[in-house]
């Protein structure tokens, strides 16, 4: 197996399944794909460390109908990137939109149960043991100070579990950055969703808004963030 530079996004996806125990050895893992930096991160370096501990890794995606021909792209992107990896996909679809009126949620509330409920059937019904989400130190941060700001108690200040049941995040400890280094490192594209421009969502306008600010006063916010959670 190639070596990895230390501390190096793969690196620490080894360290993972290293640290987690021997229960999510030897089994099969549905990575959660988007389409997104984070997923194709996930998907592509799960396949370079799969025969290191006998992982067989596929993949599913969730078209959440939200965005129209971009929703459709990322769905295509995501058929052709596991064609290319010789990686089985499962695509599922909902109209997120309607389901959010007809179960009075909001957009991202729905979207996140309607795609989870996806991921159980898959895992359900193809005997598939964990669902791997590409959740990063970033998110992890945005969720604390969610938590915090809308008045958590203090079960809401670990923010992103690294495993819950049958969903686990072996990106947990990976900074957005150092995705995007990843990516550049194996000359991997992947899509961007038009929605996380938007400020509109509070996650988005913590990211570009919130987050910028902090790290005036400790450019390692992000990171002292997690180590609080």
């Amino acid at each position: 197996m190639a070596q990895y530079r230390k501390n190096s996004l793969v690196e620490k996806v080894k360290n993972f399944f290293l640290d987690e125990g021997k229960d999510i050895r030897n089994c099969k893992i549905c990575v959660g794909l988007s389409g997104g930096a984070d997923s194709v991160s996930l998907l592509c370096s799960l396949c370079e460390i799969k025969d290191l501990f006998g992982i067989d890794v596929c993949a599913c995606h969730f078209n959440h109908r939200i965005r129209g021909s971009e929703s459709d792209r990322d769905e295509n992107f995501c058929s052709e990137l596991c064609k290319n990896k010789n990686i089985k996909l499962f695509i599922g679809s909902e109209n997120v939109p309607k389901y959010a009126d007809e179960k009075s949620l909001c957009i991202e509330e729905a979207a996140r149960e309607c795609r989870y409920t996806f991921f159980e059937k898959v895992l359900s019904a193809n005997n598939i043991s964990y669902c791997a989400t590409a959740h990063n130190s970033n998110d992890n941060a945005e969720t604390l100070l969610i938590n915090l700001i809308r008045g958590s108690a203090s079960f809401g200040s670990s923010a992103i579990a690294v495993r819950k049941n049958n969903i686990i995040r072996p990106l947990l400890s990976v900074s957005r950055n150092e995705v995007l280094e990843y990516l550049h490192s194996i000359n991997q594209n992947y899509v961007t969703d038009s929605t996380n421009l938007c400020d509109d969502y509070t996650r988005n306008f913590i990211r570009h808004k919130i987050i910028p600010e902090i790290e005036k006063i400790n450019p390692q916010a992000v990171s002292a963030l997690n180590r609080f959670s």
